[in-house]
């Protein structure tokens, strides 16, 4: 049996997070998608501070899939205190975005995302986005946090 891999995703758009869980629903991965909607409760959610400091159901997660436009936080802030700290410094940080400025995406990479992907506005290829993003980092790709020390 294959164990089930949390994925946090930042996002505050609802209908983004409706795809995001249609599009998962209909992978055959198992997958535990824990939703924040905006970058302070990322930040929270990840450091298990504020409402989630003594959350008996928080899990760490495998990969994150992270909006540049959220309330509170950006984006791009979420990704530095992420890479700031050492037990998330190796998680997977794929950021999934309606920007396609250069600037945001010079400026993501070198905050150490390990990539960047345009949202697509199709409903089919959203999925089939997200569908490549399970099959290389939840299937090909080994993650961190899936090998056991000796």
């Amino acid at each position: 049996m294959k164990p089930i891999h949390p994925i946090l995703l930042v996002e505050d758009n609802p209908a983004d997070i409706k795809i995001t869980e249609r599009a998962l629903r209909a992978s055959a991965m198992p997958v535990q998608l824990i939703v924040v909607r905006d970058g302070q409760e990322a930040v929270e959610y990840l450091l298990r501070q504020g409402e989630h400091a003594n959350n008996a159901t928080w899990k760490h997660p495998d990969i994150i899939l992270l909006d540049l436009n959220l309330p509170r936080l950006s984006g791009q802030e979420v990704l530095e205190r992420i890479r700031a700290t050492p037990a998330l410094r190796s998680v997977p940080v794929i950021v999934l975005t309606t920007s396609r400025r250069h600037e945001d995406i010079q400026a993501v990479y070198a905050a150490g995302a390990n990539t960047y992907i345009e949202k697509p506005s199709d409903f089919q290829r959203f999925v089939e986005v997200l569908q490549v993003i399970q099959s290389y980092w939840l299937d090909a790709a080994v993650l961190p946090s899936t090998v056991k020390s000796c």
